[in-house]
């Protein structure tokens, strides 16, 4: 379930935290539910525990994991105020580029025929 390339530049710890991130967002683990253990993960993956150590320790600093000692790394409770943080991000993002394409003399139309475009194009892929 987790892709990581070795060869991407990216350290693994950010790959994987960034996968269980994406994965978790997405519904795919829910609430409360057990992560994989880091040794059984390190052995999958084929790398140190020590990268899924620390992959999980980051996704605890933001809020997406709770660790229980002796039993492991659980998805938050809780994911609604993380959710509305990362969509708020992404609208800034989104009206930061907005502003830039209209200080460049794009027109409204364009804008939204390109919108319209990525967002089926992101569409299909996902499915």
């Amino acid at each position: 379930m987790i892709n990581i390339n070795p060869k991407s530049g990216v350290p693994l710890f950010e790959q994987i935290r960034d996968e269980f991130k994406r994965c978790i967002l997405m519904g795919v683990w829910s609430a409360g539910e057990q992560l994989p253990s880091v040794r059984a993960l390190a052995l999958e993956l084929g790398i140190n525990p020590n990268t899924i150590q620390r992959a999980y320790a980051e996704l605890e600093r933001e809020g997406l994991t709770y660790t229980v000692a002796g039993k492991g790394c659980f998805v938050e409770e809780d994911l609604s105020l993380l959710k509305k943080k990362k969509t708020d991000e992404a609208f800034t993002r989104l009206e930061d580029a907005l502003t830039e394409l209209m200080e460049s003399g794009i027109g409204y139309d364009e804008i939204i025929d390109r919108i319209n475009n990525l967002y089926k194009e992101v569409n299909n892929d996902k499915n």
